[in-house]
């Protein structure tokens, strides 16, 4: 100690940019109460997009591209805002006796489509542990710990590490399978960990009637823009409602009460002007076609999922699409939730998720996904696999925004497909008589 980290721009344009390795922070000191980590933040000194490069005292280095800024598309790239989403990561599986003991192969699969995917983040929706897999050593704040410290000590972690930031959400194998049981039990010697290791280096929380300051101090939900899209980051387990409760339970709840506010208030915000897309993280699939464990899902909250569905086919009327990112299943499948037919939405309103996991677990030995209505569509849907992750990529095409989204299974592409932005809400015209053409004039 201290630990000091330095940043430089890469290829900088002489002589309005420094070549020189800048100071951009440090930390002199650290303790057992974060278990010996610390975050560093550090101030990017432009605001247009660049690459830096980044190193630190005790010798780790690495490189990564500072966000677009909200409604510009890249100057990188190509023009193309990338970023992945995947979920659960269990080291040392499949076993093989002669690789190390926290190896995880998935991470190789996804180390070496880096290079070529060039993507902004790695939006990870839960099961970054599985504390009770193969079974449960303990309850204590240090159990939860070593999972953590043992996943990136894993000698894969720096491939995907050094160069690619990683966002986390909370799910149930951070705590325990399943989890409904809010705040109680083990939750607290479960969440400090995650605190330490992912949330203190999340985006920020969310903040409310126009406040500088997070609504929480240690906050489970978050909400950020990059580019074209807007993230809206859910927790999904703290404030749920036991999973016994009836799907139809007008009470039931999970994401609580505020959350729920938050949501609803982010999905019905206008965005700035280039921001076409609003992403949902949620750690467990959105859909209501895995009858096995419905219950664990969004199918077991019915209620619920309506307010927010009537709120996501608004947004898409009012020219934002959004785009649900979901996990946990060990599976893939694509869905899409029109609007009720004869319903005051367009059918252009539609919102769309993209549930992908495990980035390294067992896959489902058979076949769970099935559609039993017109409500949730499927689109695509393939249980096979121990390593998926997705790639989104959004560009401008003809003057308009589209989603590209690549499915990749065990490294290999396996599945694509394209969505076009929701078209923008139509503006009266300007024929018709005189005092309609002034009323025009003020409401523009």
């Amino acid at each position: 100690m201290p630990v000091t980290l330095e940043i430089r721009i890469v290829e900088p344009e002489l002589p309005f940019d420094s070549p020189l390795w800048t100071l951009a922070g440090e930390v002199t000191g650290t303790s057992n109460a974060t278990d010996f980590t610390a975050a560093i933040t550090a101030a990017l000194p432009l605001t247009e997009q660049r690459a830096f490069a980044w190193r630190t005292s005790n010798n780790h280095y690495g490189e990564f591209l500072a966000p677009p800024m909200p409604g510009v598309m890249p100057k990188h790239n190509g023009g193309k805002f990338t970023f992945l989403s995947t979920s659960c990561i269990l080291p040392r599986f499949p076993y093989n006796p002669l690789d190390h003991p926290l190896a995880i192969p998935g991470v190789r699969h996804l180390a070496k489509m880096l290079p070529e995917l060039k993507a902004q983040f790695m939006l990870f929706l839960g099961d970054f542990i599985y504390v009770d897999v193969p079974e449960r050593f303990g309850k204590s704040t240090e159990e939860y710990r070593m999972q953590y410290r043992q996943i990136y000590a894993s000698p894969d972690w720096a491939t995907v590490g050094q160069n690619l930031s990683w966002i986390h959400v909370l799910d149930d194998h951070e705590i325990s399978n399943d989890w409904s049981s809010n705040t109680t039990g083990v939750y607290k010697a479960a969440v400090e960990p995650w605190h330490i290791y992912h949330a203190q280096v999340n985006p920020p929380a969310v903040k409310r009637d126009g406040s500088d300051a997070p609504e929480h101090t240690k906050p489970t939900w978050f909400e950020f823009v990059q580019g074209p899209a807007s993230f809206f980051m859910l927790d999904t387990r703290s404030y749920r409602s036991s999973n016994d409760q009836p799907f139809n339970d007008s009470t039931k709840t999970m994401l609580g009460k505020q959350q729920l506010g938050d949501f609803l208030a982010w999905l019905a915000r206008p965005e700035p002007p280039g921001v076409k897309w609003k992403f949902v993280a949620s750690s467990v699939p959105f859909t209501k076609n895995w009858p096995v464990n419905v219950k664990d899902t969004w199918g077991g909250f019915l209620v619920e999922r309506k307010e927010i569905l009537e709120a996501m086919w608004a947004a898409g009327n009012h020219g934002t699409t959004v785009v649900i990112l979901s996990g946990d299943r060990h599976e893939f499948a694509a869905t899409k939730f029109p609007p009720p037919p004869d319903s005051k939405w367009p059918e252009v309103s539609s919102a769309y998720e993209f549930s992908t996991s495990p980035l390294n677990q067992f896959a489902s030995p058979y076949p769970t996904y099935k559609q039993h209505d017109d409500e949730d569509v499927m689109l695509k849907y393939i249980p096979a696999g121990t390593s998926k992750f997705g790639a989104f990529t959004i560009q401008n095409i003809a003057g308009k925004s589209t989603l590209d989204y690549r499915l990749f299974i065990g490294g290999q592409e396996t599945w694509s497909t394209r969505i076009f932005e929701a078209p923008s809400p139509e503006r009266p015209s300007a024929g018709g008589s005189f005092w309609d053409r002034f009323k025009l004039s003020f409401s523009l």
